[in-house]
């Protein structure tokens, strides 16, 4: 029956009364009506609203018309980010949400209540055991994916990344002030997670969201970095707003491999080169703990390592940010700031072999016989190292070129060998490790960084493979007790 019994409004004789609302007796009676018509398959929708109803999310969540907080309920959603506003205390709504979140998550959030929103004192209940493949299906059925921006550029992956990096941090969109990147806390309200997003996301919606954040939720404090498609930033990458989405979306992919934002956790302190060098000498990640890293008006770094006698690594642009050492205790390994980053080499640079096919030596730079004695400044100032391989005295020179207008660096290296007593018969110089290098015309190899290495002097070099990868090898011969040696880096 559809009426009378419990379904009245007032208790009657014989009856038990539910004290039910007029929104629950109306449910019951169309529930009824509803049993009694010939079944049809539901829907994607109709699946979604009775799962939906039959859970209760509808007490806390809403979707389109569906549900959502009752007026008195609502005033006991809390938060301890009352700074956020409605966002911070009353659970998302779940329009759109087959769209906005990868299945595979969607369904551990339905089983497993993860929690995303720890400022939030509303909690998501869990029903493990449920079965929601169902209701994940119709949600992304039902929640058609927005149309992915087609991107095409030549960008390096390693630069890519970091155009998503800069966008990220304090020099860009400055996402760390309201979103937390593990557990590193935002410099303002503490938000949802950056370290999860490319997991729970799709990348899909992710660009919409980002290009319109009003449209998906209306009030929201997220704001449109890309106000109808303007670009902010034109010089991060090619200055795109389909292109820096796409760079943020790759920077993030990496979690909790990341490099962390700059300007997360302290006030950055960068250091730039104007006028001269900047030598900073300290714990450089990718370097080592006796690291000498320099930073030239020309918008190119290097570090050296001291430890092993060895260049690491060159970069471009930014040179690096010094508050991890100068604020505090200054604890831990510094990484670069900028971009086009390649590691050089591990170990030592030079070895006695007994032939081209023995092996790279292993042992410590000191064991064989190295001994670091420091540098000096040449006329415009920029480090000249020097240092010792057995009785060998070698100088190590670098002169960058100013980046080109297509942002390409030149860097030249200059090697210089004395002996003063009788020097070996030849001496290996060990240029490059990667896992492909193809020699090409007047002493120039390619890598697939990308990057090039031309080198003059020494004799032919040799092209050789060990454990997996591929060795540029070039004999020094020495004449009157020197040699040198010219590297020029271009990428």
């Amino acid at each position: 029956k559809t009426s009378g019994g419990c379904l009245q409004s007032e208790p009657v004789k014989g009856a038990p009364h539910f004290s039910l609302s007029d929104a629950q007796r109306k449910a019951l009676v169309e529930g009824i009506a509803a049993l009694q018509q010939p079944q049809k398959p539901l829907t994607p929708s109709e699946k979604i609203a009775r799962t939906m109803k039959a859970l209760n999310c509808v007490a806390c969540h809403q979707r389109g018309e569906l549900g959502g907080i009752e007026a008195e309920r609502e005033p006991h959603f809390q938060t301890t980010q009352p700074e956020m506003g409605d966002e911070g205390r009353i659970p998302p709504p779940l329009t759109g949400v087959g769209a906005k979140l990868k299945p595979s998550y969607l369904k551990q959030q339905l089983e497993q209540a993860t929690k995303e929103r720890p400022y939030m004192h509303t909690r998501m209940p869990r029903f493990a055991g449920f079965g929601f493949d169902e209701l994940v299906d119709a949600l992304t059925t039902s929640d058609p994916q927005p149309k992915l921006t087609e991107v095409v550029h030549n960008i390096p992956e390693r630069q890519f990344k970091q155009g998503g990096w800069t966008l990220v941090g304090a020099q860009g969109f400055s996402c760390i002030k309201c979103h937390t990147w593990g557990n590193t806390k935002a410099t303002g309200i503490q938000s949802i997670d950056m370290h999860r997003m490319t997991t729970r996301l799709n990348e899909a919606w992710f660009e919409a969201y980002l290009l319109d954040p009003q449209s998906f939720r209306p009030g929201t404090r997220m704001p449109a970095a890309w106000p109808e498609g303007q670009v902010l930033l034109p010089k991060v990458l090619d200055g795109k707003a389909p292109t820096q989405i796409r760079a943020l979306w790759a920077y993030l992919s990496d979690g909790k491999n990341a490099r962390v934002p700059l300007g997360l956790g302290r006030d950055p302190i960068e250091l730039v080169a104007v006028t001269e060098p900047v030598i900073y000498r300290n714990f450089i990640e990718g370097s080592g703990p006796r690291t000498i890293a320099v930073g030239y008006p020309e918008k190119l770094n290097v570090a050296f390592d001291a430890n092993q006698q060895r260049l690491a690594m060159i970069w471009q642009g930014s040179f690096i940010d010094a508050s991890m050492h100068w604020v505090d205790r200054g604890n831990g390994f510094q990484a670069p700031l900028g971009d086009q980053l390649i590691n050089l080499p591990a170990g030592v640079p030079f070895a006695t072999l007994t032939d081209e096919k023995a092996a790279w030596p292993k042992q410590p730079a000191k064991e064989l016989g190295y001994q670091f004695q420091g540098y000096r400044l040449d006329k415009q100032r920029r480090p000249v190292f020097r240092y010792k391989f057995g009785e060998i005295e070698v100088t190590d020179a670098l002169i960058p070129t100013p980046l080109d207008d297509k942002a390409q660096g030149i860097l030249q290296r200059t090697l210089t060998f004395t002996s003063t007593t009788a020097a070996p018969e030849v001496i290996y110089f060990r240029a490059a490790v990667e896992d492909a290098i193809v020699a090409g015309k007047d002493g120039t190899f390619s890598m697939k960084e990308p990057w090039q290495l031309k080198i003059s002097g020494g004799e032919k070099p040799i092209l050789r493979n060990s454990e997996g990868k591929t060795e540029l090898l070039v004999p020094i011969r020495f004449e009157n007790g020197k040699a040198t040696i010219t590297q020029k880096f271009t990428w």
